[in-house]
């Protein structure tokens, strides 16, 4: 009988590779509760922000998406998406391509990272 092949999986960050866990803690007073409900209310934030940014029609649309995406990250110390939402908001609307894969790329590993934390967190 032929053995099944392992299943390969990409390994996950952790979440406080992504997110500045200190700097959430300060705010959250160690209250894991309340920085798990933080961060979901961040994630479908920031997906609702990167959908904002593909549909902005002007500079205004997009200039509020990616200014409001930098603060909610900023608050909740995902610091590579803030940076990457600034880099947006300063280059406009016709910012590169890469800018917007960049932020893709962040706000990826920040699914995995939360979601993978939820799971051990649950455990």
């Amino acid at each position: 009988m032929p053995q099944a092949k392992a299943m390969q999986t990409r390994p996950h960050a952790a979440l406080g590779d992504v997110v500045d866990l200190g700097h959430l803690g300060h705010y959250t007073m160690g209250d894991v509760k309340l920085e798990r409900e933080l961060l979901r209310m961040f994630a479908g934030q920031a997906e609702e922000l990167r959908a904002r940014l593909r549909a902005a029609d002007d500079d205004a649309e997009w200039k509020l998406a990616s200014h409001t995406l930098k603060g909610a990250a900023m608050a909740v110390g995902a610091f590579a998406i803030a940076q990457a939402a600034k880099e947006l908001e300063e280059a406009g609307r016709s910012a590169p391509e890469e800018l917007m894969s960049a932020l893709d790329g962040h706000l990826e590993e920040f699914r995995a990272a939360f979601a993978h934390w939820e799971r051990q967190s649950a455990a």
